[in-house]
C-alpha cells in the first residue's frame, strides 16, 4: 500500500504525479517578485525530465546503468540444475462495461509470460510456479499468468498457482513452501530487469539463490525513430525509478 501510494506520488510517469508536480511551477508563474521566473523554470525542467524518460536511447542506458544485466536462462547447463521457474506477477489491467468485465495484460505481464514459455522450453518439464494476488471478478494474477502459460504452450500439469503474494516480499516468503513441498532444490526466477535486483535480494533474505533470468525491457522497436519519445521508454524508465525507490524501503524495513 506505502509502495503503491508513493509511485503514485513519487515517481514521474503518473498522471498524478504530474498534476502535484506542476501545481508549484504554474503557481510560481504568477509570482510577481520575479516575474514568473522560478515557475518558468519549474516547469521547463519538468518538461525536460520527462523528455528525457521518454526517449528510448535514454531510457536503455537509464535502466541499464541502473539494473543488473544478468545472462538469460538459453540451456540446460545454464540453469545450474533448476528444475522450476517462478513467474512473479506484473498486474493486469481492469475494464469494465455495463456489467461485464474484461481483463488484458499489462507490457511487463506479457513480457514475463514469454520468457516463462521460453525458459519452459529450455528446461525438461520444470515446474512453472505462479505468483500473484490482486484479483478482479473473474482472475487473480496468478490464475490469469496460468492461463496465458496454457496458451503459450506451458503444460497445464506443470503450472502451480500462488494466489496469496500481494508484493515482492510477500513472494518470497510464500513460494518456498511451494518449492519444498516439490523438493525443488534450485529455480529459475522470471522478472523484469527494472526488478530482478530487488527481487533476488528478497528471495536471498529467506535462503534461496535463484538463477535469474528477465525478459528484454520493451522501449521501442522503432530503429529508425530512437530519440523520439514514446510511452513504453517513458514506462521503463518509471519503472526504473519505482525499484529503485522500493529497493530503499525494503532495505528500510529490512526485508532485503
Amino acid at each position: 500500500m506505502i509502495l503503491s501510494f508513493l509511485k503514485a506520488v513519487l515517481i514521474p510517469g503518473t498522471s498524478t504525479f504530474v498534476i502535484i508536480t506542476l501545481i508549484p511551477g504554474v503557481l510560481l508563474l504568477y509570482r510577481r517578485k520575479d516575474h514568473g521566473r522560478a515557475g518558468a523554470i519549474w516547469v521547463t525542467a519538468l518538461v525536460l525530465v520527462y523528455l528525457a524518460l521518454s526517449i528510448p536511447t535514454i531510457a536503455v542506458g537509464f535502466v541499464n546503468a541502473l539494473s543488473p544485466s544478468y545472462p538469460p536462462v538459453r540451456t540446460i547447463e545454464d540453469a545450474r540444475g533448476a528444475t522450476a521457474i517462478v513467474v512473479l506477477s506484473a498486474g493486469f489491467e481492469t475494464y469494465r462495461s455495463r456489467g461485464d468485465v474484461y481483463t488484458a495484460s499489462q507490457r511487463e505481464h506479457a513480457l514475463r509470460i514469454m520468457e516463462a514459455a521460453r525458459v519452459y522450453r529450455v528446461l525438461d518439464r520444470p515446474w512453472v510456479i505462479v505468483t500473484g494476488s490482486f484479483a478482479n471478478e473473474r482472475f487473480t494474477e496468478s490464475g490469469y499468468m496460468a492461463m496465458d502459460l496454457r496458451n503459450h504452450g506451458v503444460d497445464p500439469d506443470r503450472i502451480i498457482e500462488e494466489p496469496s503474494a500481494a508484493n515482492t516480499r510477500d513472494h518470497a516468503l510464500l513460494v518456498p513452501a511451494i518449492l519444498k513441498e516439490r523438493g525443488v532444490k534450485q529455480f529459475v526466477l522470471v522478472t523484469s530487469q527494472q526488478h530482478i535486483a530487488r527481487a533476488l535480494k528478497a528471495f536471498h533474505k529467506v535462503g534461496w539463490n535463484p538463477i535469474p533470468s528477465t525478459p528484454e525491457f520493451y522501449v521501442s522497436r522503432s530503429r529508425a525513430l530512437p530519440y523520439l519519445p514514446r510511452g513504453a521508454a517513458l514506462d521503463a524508465s518509471s519503472a526504473m525509478l519505482y525499484d529503485e525507490l522500493a529497493m530503499v524501503y525494503y532495505w528500510f524495513r529490512g526485508w532485503l
